[in-house]
Parts: C-alpha cells; structure tokens; sequence
C-alpha cells in the first residue's frame, strides 16, 4: 500500500471536481431557461369555496333574510328616476365683457319618484324650476336597465312646499309602493334613493330622526313647515329621490340637507307630497285660501309706541286690493282677536287659521278699533 502524500496529484482531483461541479451548473440553467416558460403552477386556496366563473358582474345573487335594506332598495329603486334640466340663459353684462355674450348653458341634476304607470312623476320645485320656463330642456332617465330616456314637462310647481309634478310621454311604468308618515315615528328604519353628485341610482341607509321639522331656506325664500327629518346620507342630486320605509314604500321626498352638520337630511312627507301633486294636475297649480291681510303680533310695546289698545290679537299692516280684509271694512291699526270664533294671538296663529280655511268660505272675524269692539264677516279669497 502506497501512503505516501503526494500535492500535485491532489490538487489535480480538486480542480477536476470543480469543474465538474461548473459545467452541471450551466447545463442545468441552460435547461431551465428552456423548460421553465412551460412549466404553469397553481396555487389553490383551502378557503375559496366560490367557482371564480359563476361570479359575474350584474348578475343578481342570493341574499340573506337579515339583509333588510336590500330588500327595501329593490322594491323602491325601480320607480326612482334621474332628471337632468338644461337652462339657457341670456349672459350678464360681465359675461359679455369678458366671454364674448351669447347664451351660456345651466345645468342641475335631481332626482324623481314614478307615481303611476302613465308618466307622472314627482320631484322638487327647485330641481325643474317653473312651468313652461324659456330654454328649458329636462331629461328623464330610467332605472329599468335599459338606460331609456324621455323629455319631461312640467305640469306644474309650487314653490311653497317645494313640490312639482313632471310627465313623460311612457306607459307600463314602475310605478312607486305609496305608504304615509300616519303612524311614523322615530327610530324607523329607512332607505334614501337618488342620484347624488351625478352617481345614479345611489341607496343609503339611516332611520327616521325626527319628525315635523320646521326649516327656513333664505337662499331660497321658503319655509318648510313639516319635514321628516332622518340621517340617510343625502346629498345635492338626492333632490326629489324616494325615503322609503323596510317595505320599499315612500314615505317622503328627499330635498334639503343641513350643510353645517353631518347625518341631518329632511324630506317632504309623501302625504303633502302627493295632495300637492294633485292640485297641480288639477290645476297646474295649488289653490290656497287667502284673507288678503299682512299682520302682526300686537305687543304691549307696539301698542304703547302707536296708541293701540293693549290686548292679545294681530294687528292688520296692510291690505290687497280687493282682497277679503279690504271688502270686509276692516282698517290699517285694527286688532284682530278672533275669526271664525277661534282666537287669534299672534301672526302664528292667524296664518295656521288661514290655512284651514276654505276658498268662498264666510268666516266671522272679531276685532278692536280703538277701544270699541266690532265683529264682521269676511269671504275668503284665493291665494295668487
């Protein structure tokens, strides 16, 4: 046996071992680059229980019973359309200035609720604007899935409660699931549908917060006086939209929010909403019974500063011409106590007695002049 250690020969084996160890290494990568592209791996994951291919967009698919809203917003979604108005106007002396004149374009979206299968259709007075307005174009689109649009005309509007009813020339329409605010009360679960911002067809969720709110919009010269008050998000384009109850029935007409707040929005009651409705298809208008008297709360001040008696009633300021307070006799400084035997405090309680009153009604009315008692009888007129 040779034992003996010999350099050359082991570093002869060691560098034939690495250059072995070289060339299976490039083959292999030369192989790999080759085979590789064709090799597919699929990963699988233990929890995905849904075949990807039964998931496609549009398609409806099962709910659960707790789901309550969906249930709402599938029912009361269909008779919800959106209403996009075009204005020309004629342009201002600053716009002639500085644009060159000619007629500019003004446009606002809304939202609106089919009230029957043959056109009608509510909205807000402040989405469409007045009747028969010059350069007014109104375009009402469908939420059928269709995408089917129509030219809507005004019928008529009523800036008071903000109402308006628009026809469309269509039949076989979905008409909306009417319920009433008879019986409402806070807490309730509801459901806002409307085109807010310009993304149709949007539902939010919230409750009822409150009911019979009064509202004052300076901006536009209205005061609502019996609001459903709720916090469903509603935004500008929700105008006009349905609030609907769990059982997709309307209960109010979406229109203003409170800007400076958050979750505090407010709808007409869908019982105002649709006497008002009526009176406009009748006759294009809302007939309001009208005394024809501006009036005031007498005060033990104004009474002192103007030599009036000091006695709880409203003082008549002014009168139009041939309305029922000046047919009536009664004069500038009269203080009205009573009419029709129901008494008379302040300027609230006359313009609420007002609204109860009926057009060619003769009411009897209780006053002081001086310091005489007087009673006359008034025939109530109608509202212009």
């Amino acid at each position: 046996m040779n034992n003996s250690y010999n350099p050359q020969s082991m570093h002869a084996e060691r560098t034939a071992r690495i250059r072995r160890t070289a060339l299976y290494t490039a083959v292999a990568f030369v192989l790999g680059a080759v085979i590789s592209p064709r090799i597919q791996i699929t990963w699988k994951s233990p929890f995905s229980h849904a075949d990807p291919a039964l998931v496609e967009p549009g398609k409806q698919h099962p709910t659960s019973p707790s789901e309550i809203y969906v249930h709402a917003a599938s029912i009361g979604s269909k008779s919800v359309v959106n209403i996009d108005t075009l204005k020309r106007a004629h342009a201002n002396p600053f716009d002639e200035f500085f644009y060159g004149g000619g007629n500019r374009v003004q446009s606002s979206e809304g939202s609106g609720v089919i009230i029957n299968t043959t056109g009608d259709i509510l909205t807000n007075e402040h989405v469409v604007g007045a009747v028969n307005e010059e350069g007014k174009t109104i375009k009402v689109t469908l939420n059928d899935g269709t995408g089917r649009s129509f030219t809507g005309r005004v019928i008529g509007a009523d800036h008071v409660t903000d109402v308006a009813l628009v026809h469309i020339d269509a039949t076989n329409l979905p008409a909306a699931r009417m319920g009433t605010v008879k019986g409402l009360i806070p807490g309730q679960m509801a459901v806002a549908i409307g085109n807010p911002l310009g993304y149709r067809f949007t539902v939010t969720h919230g409750v009822v917060s409150a009911l019979g709110r009064p509202i004052n919009d300076e901006q536009e010269g209205r005061i609502y006086e019996n609001l459903i008050q709720t916090d469903c998000a509603i935004n500008p384009g929700n105008s006009g939209g349905a609030l609907v109850n769990i059982d997709g029935e309307v209960i109010g007409i979406n229109t203003i929010v409170a800007s400076q707040a958050q979750g505090i929005g407010f709808a007409i009651p869908v019982d105002t909403a649709l006497n008002v409705a009526a009176e406009l298809k009748r006759f294009g208008r809302v007939k309001r019974p009208w005394l024809g008297m501006v009036v005031i709360t007498n005060t033990r001040e104004i009474a002192s500063s103007n030599g009036l008696p000091d006695a709880a009633g409203v003082i008549a300021v002014r009168f139009a011409r041939d309305g029922a307070g000046a047919s009536a006799g009664i004069h500038q400084g009269d203080i009205i106590t009573k009419i029709n035997g129901k008494s008379v405090q302040t300027a609230e309680d006359y313009k609420a007695l007002e609204k109860t009153l009926k057009i060619g009604q003769t009411v009897s009315v209780d006053l002081l002049r001086e310091n005489n008692k007087m009673t006359g009888k008034m025939t109530v007129g109608e509202a212009p």
